[in-house]
């Protein structure tokens, strides 16, 4: 029986599954990613990359819907409430509520960036870049990054928006999120990759992603791959946790979470051949961190024939992806704030979204760090303590007859393989992490 103080849940696993990608593609590696590949070896960094997402992050997001489905409440209570179960501390609960708390901060970060993303899509449309220069696009670009406050406005409505719309609740406003939002990203998406094919040569792409070289393989490589797959999926933010807890009962959490996977890693790869792809027909090394993203693909879609209408469209579609991923990191500290402080759903999401506008404002304007770097001190730093503790939590404290009853729809091999990553991969790997960080 849920909780009287959560809604009643979805009525299909699909959204679910959406709902998740949706969040996995918005958090930063479909800008990320196509520099990092072309940074640290191509194929070699992308197959080190799927190796973490099985290894770390799957495993930890399997738990965090887990204990979201056994808790029914809020990250903090969920967390309590298995704690409960397994007669460990009830303190468990307040790495719940820490969780929360980081997916407020990144949801700040996120809405940034759609900002970017959706400067430049107006940019590119209105045709002010027509034949520009590497170097007045990247001039543009660093006056507007400068203008710190004439980002606040449009980031503001931007949270404005995600607040919301997360007011409609779990079943409308997230669901309309899933199979409306992500839908259109995957048919721009598509849209602008038929342009590729028409505009680029992919031979270079296939030889720069797909080649796998032992001289590519480095420490450095292994360290980023693995920050990357820790972020996509949003694990270690009580993001699980809050989605498991709305869930309709008895879903197959495991082949659920791998789906989520799968699809994450089918948009991760669209993406960065069409970044790639234009990167390496304007000439432009696909190694040059955020400035491949911001410089050098709207300066590589300015100067090919309708580059500016399709640059717009996938500008927008990033736009609006890290917009919903925004959207829903607010999620955890809106059933946070409902069922400990006892704030309806509305109360709830305005007072998150306000929290996240604070967090914004306090970034472009008293901080001397941009927003962005504030989500790349959260991945090396509390990220992997969040992943940790949550491993410990789930693969040690927790009995494992809960779990397997939790996980009862999965074939016990895959629960066997579950139990194994969880108890000693994803330790063994954060610990790493910690130390080389």
């Amino acid at each position: 029986m849920l909780d009287d103080n959560i809604p009643q849940p979805w009525r299909a696993r699909t959204t679910l599954v959406l709902t998740l990608t949706l969040v996995a593609i918005g958090l930063g590696n479909l800008q990320r990613m196509p520099y990092l590949i072309g940074e640290y070896g191509g194929g070699s960094f992308f197959l080190t990359y799927i190796v973490a997402l099985c290894a770390l992050s799957v495993p930890v997001m399997i738990a965090e819907v887990t204990i979201g489905s056994l808790g029914r409440g809020s990250p903090g209570l969920a967390m309590h409430w298995a704690a409960s179960a397994g007669n460990v501390d009830s303190r468990w609960r307040f790495l719940g509520v820490s969780q929360a708390l980081l997916a407020v901060m990144l949801a700040a970060v996120a809405a940034l960036t759609a900002v970017w993303c959706l400067h430049w899509a107006g940019t590119l449309y209105s045709g002010e870049l027509a034949s520009a220069s590497a170097v007045d696009v990247a001039d543009a670009f660093l006056g507007y990054i400068e203008d710190r406050a004439g980002q606040f406005l449009p980031v503001l409505l931007a949270l404005a928006g995600a607040g919301g719309l997360s007011c409609l609740g779990i079943r409308f406003g997230m669901g309309l999120l899933a199979w409306a939002c992500l839908p259109v990203v995957a048919i721009t998406l598509f849209g602008v990759l038929d342009f590729v094919f028409v505009y680029s040569d992919l031979r270079p792409v296939e030889e720069f992603m797909f080649t796998i070289r032992p001289s590519d393989w480095s420490i450095e490589g292994l360290k980023q791959a693995v920050g990357a797959a820790s972020v996509t999926l949003g694990t270690g933010l009580g993001l699980g946790i809050a989605l498991g807890a709305q869930a309709p009962t008895g879903l197959p959490w495991g082949r659920s979470v791998l789906a989520v996977a799968v699809l994450d890693s089918a948009f991760l790869i669209v993406t960065a051949v069409i970044a790639s792809s234009l990167l390496l027909n304007a000439n432009i090394a696909p190694a040059q961190g955020l400035a491949a993203v911001f410089v050098g693909l709207p300066y590589a879609f300015a100067n090919l024939p309708l580059g500016e209408v399709y640059g717009a469209l996938f500008f927008g579609a990033l736009a609006l992806i890290s917009w919903s991923a925004a959207a829903l990191l607010l999620e955890p500290a809106v059933l946070l704030l409902g069922n400990e402080w006892g704030l309806g759903r509305v109360s709830g999401s305005i007072l998150a979204a306000t929290m996240a506008s604070v967090l914004a404002a306090v970034t472009l304007f008293v901080s001397d760090t941009p927003a962005i770097n504030v989500g790349g001190l959260i991945a090396r730093w509390a990220l992997p303590v969040s992943l940790l503790l949550t491993a410990i939590f789930a693969g040690w404290l927790v009995p494992r007859p809960i779990l397997r009853g939790e996980l009862y729809r999965e074939p016990d091999w895959l629960f066997r393989l579950w139990w194994w990553l969880l108890r000693w991969c994803v330790p063994a790997i954060c610990l790493l992490w910690l130390v080389s960080a």
